[in-house]
C-alpha cells in the first residue's frame, strides 16, 4: 500500500522535533516551531 500523506507526516514530525531540540527546547523552541509551521501551511 502506498501512502505518501503518512510518510510526509512522519517527516515533518521528525523535523518539528529536531528544529525543537536544536532551538533548545523550552517554549522559545516551542514558539519558533509552531511559526514555522504556520508559514509553510499557508
Amino acid at each position: 500500500m502506498h501512502q505518501p500523506e503518512y510518510l510526509l507526516l512522519a517527516v515533518s514530525a521528525w523535523r518539528y522535533s529536531a528544529a525543537y531540540l536544536l532551538c533548545g527546547g523550552g517554549v522559545f523552541g516551542a514558539i519558533v516551531v509552531f511559526l514555522g509551521a504556520k508559514l509553510l501551511r499557508k
